[in-house]
């Protein structure tokens, strides 16, 4: 009764231990999610980027994001004061024409600003891994309304 005491205790212990060996490999080699601190990390993997890649990248990035939320914010002022002619009016009027007219304009400038953005990082590639990139992004340039929850390349 000892001995298959012994055994069982030792074959628990073994069997453990391989599951956390194993586990901690897996999650190291093959589960390396995107860093929430770094939103870019995710195009090192996908496209294997060198470190210069990364770091033309990544500087990109940096630069181009203050002006992403620029554009983020005079979209939805945009958007807002155009709600709030719709509901101040009870038909369309010249303002309500202006206003659909400028929130086509600033949606317009943004997503040629983001298909600029999309060239520029493209570039910083091998040219089969920019020409991927491109067709991962180009939907939000071509359908940003079924792209705008989508965080892919955080812009």
């Amino acid at each position: 009764m000892k001995r298959l005491v012994v055994v069982w205790a030792l074959a628990v212990f073994l069997g453990l231990g391989a599951y956390f060996t194993f586990y901690g490999v897996a999650r190291s080699t093959f589960c390396q999610g995107p860093d929430a601190r770094d939103p870019v990390c995710w195009t090192r993997q996908e496209f294997h980027l060198t470190d210069a890649q990364y770091a033309q990248v990544k500087q990109l990035e940096a630069a181009y994001h203050p002006h992403c939320m620029e554009m983020c914010d005079a979209i939805n002022q945009s958007h807002q004061t155009l709600k709030n002619l719709i509901m101040a009016h009870g038909t369309m009027t010249p303002e309500i024409e202006a206003a659909l007219k400028k929130d086509g304009e600033v949606q317009q400038e943004c997503r040629a600003d983001m298909l600029r953005h999309f060239y520029e990082v493209s570039q910083a590639m091998s040219p089969d891994d920019g020409k991927r990139y491109l067709q991962m992004m180009q939907a939000q340039v071509v359908e940003p309304e079924k792209t705008s929850n989508v965080t892919v390349a955080q812009h």
